[in-house]
């Protein structure tokens, strides 16, 4: 494929995927084999930074150097009570309170932007190399729940990376593209359930023939698969704390380490009924290292997650209040984010929905970025503009 390219992107905040159409036909961009780019950046004290893969491997050398999430913090305003949990959440130095969020260091002071730009422009190259073409213009996609500020932010971040942001649209709207449900035309009300690394987002849409009409939307800024992982940890760590007096926080490679360790696990749970976690030297008791060696089963962090799931049903209550339809009213409900294969989730989707409502993306931690993809069709050959999707 020669000429330019527009990519499809769906920017994460623990995942970047994006594509291209070449042809009629979606093509991933890939990274070392994997469409799925961790949305994690390490910042050396010299020389370039690394981002991916490569960045999460530094992890557990460097953590403190080691970006993770910044998407939660992208267009917020320094004294935001979200900019100052995530401050107290990382290993590294974030200076907020006024107007700006700024990352403190040892390099030099940057702010969220240039961190996504360092994403994107990863993206970017990786998707010239493969395609061939020059990549300079973006669809992207944002979350219903962004704040005020995130539009402007993203295309500033956008622009650092010498990339032009035409399009923004809301994340629920790109994955239902994903289902298939534009390829059947109906009259329905569909409710489209986007459970993400860092964010919970729902949409309600009418579909009106072949067109699809935004009613609602609603989300949680700061509910995604991530907030899983680190609901196990805390888990693992009271009972820790509980039986030897160990803090396992105070050691921040062995807790990032415990973090992967629970992603790990809460992936096999989607798909199994148990999921061991097992850490070498993990904490010390009466002087002496020990190892963590358990098996997790799914009534166990069904209930370390239930507040989560509550959260996520409030939401969803919120956008029928919103679009003005009632659970009864829905046809049917969408699940796109790789978080939406977590079985306790789509249960409690169900019981707000129905159960019998619930579909689920063929690829659900793809879905967002097939369906930003697609949409890079209407501007083929077009001017550039920036706007929100209204009518698809």
């Amino acid at each position: 494929m020669r000429g330019d390219l527009i990519l499809g992107i769906d920017f994460g905040s623990s995942s970047t995927i994006a594509g291209a159409l070449v042809g009629d036909r979606i093509e991933l961009v890939h990274d070392a084999g994997d469409c799925v780019i961790p949305s994690v950046v390490y910042v050396p004290d010299r020389g370039p930074p690394e981002v991916g893969r490569r960045a999460v491997a530094r992890q557990l050398t460097d953590p403190s150097k080691v970006i993770r999430s910044v998407k939660r913090v992208l267009g917020l305003p320094g004294n935001s009570d979200l900019v100052r949990h995530y401050a107290a959440s990382v290993p590294y130095r974030v200076e907020h309170g006024g107007e700006r969020v700024l990352y403190k260091l040892r390099s030099g002071d940057l702010v969220p932007e240039q961190i996504v730009a360092s994403i994107l422009g990863h993206v970017r190259d990786l998707a010239e190399a493969r395609f061939g073409g020059r990549a300079n213009k973006i669809v992207m996609t944002m979350s219903a729940a962004a704040p005020a500020g995130y539009r402007a932010a993203a295309a500033r971040a956008a622009k650092i990376a010498h990339l032009d942001v035409i399009e923004l649209i809301a994340e629920p709207i790109a994955g239902a593209l994903a289902l298939d449900l534009h390829t059947q035309a109906a009259d329905r009300r569909i409710v489209v359930c986007d459970f993400g690394g860092g964010t919970f987002d729902v949409s309600a849409v009418e579909q009106r023939g072949l067109k699809f009409v935004p009613v609602a939307t609603a989300g949680d800024h700061y509910l995604g698969g991530d907030d899983l992982d680190d609901a196990i940890a805390e888990a693992i760590a009271g009972h820790v704390f509980k039986t030897a007096r160990y803090d396992m926080h105070k050691d921040i490679v062995r807790w990032n380490e415990l973090l992967l360790r629970c992603e790990s696990a809460k992936r096999q749970l989607s798909v199994r009924a148990e999921a061991p976690v097992v850490l070498r030297e993990a904490y010390r008791q009466d002087g002496r290292p020990r190892d963590l060696n358990i098996v997790l089963d799914r009534p166990w962090v069904d209930r370390v997650w239930a507040t989560h799931f509550e959260r996520a049903q409030n939401v969803v209550l919120e956008l029928l209040r919103r679009a003005g339809w009632t659970a009864n009213m829905v046809d049917v409900v969408g699940m796109i984010g790789g978080s939406s294969q977590v079985p306790a989730f789509a249960a409690a989707m169900g019981q707000c929905l129905g159960a019998d409502k619930v579909v689920h993306a063929a690829n659900a931690e793809l879905a967002v970025a097939q369906g930003a993809t697609l949409l890079t069709a209407r501007h083929r050959d077009r001017p550039s503009t920036t706007r929100m999707l209204d009518v698809a």
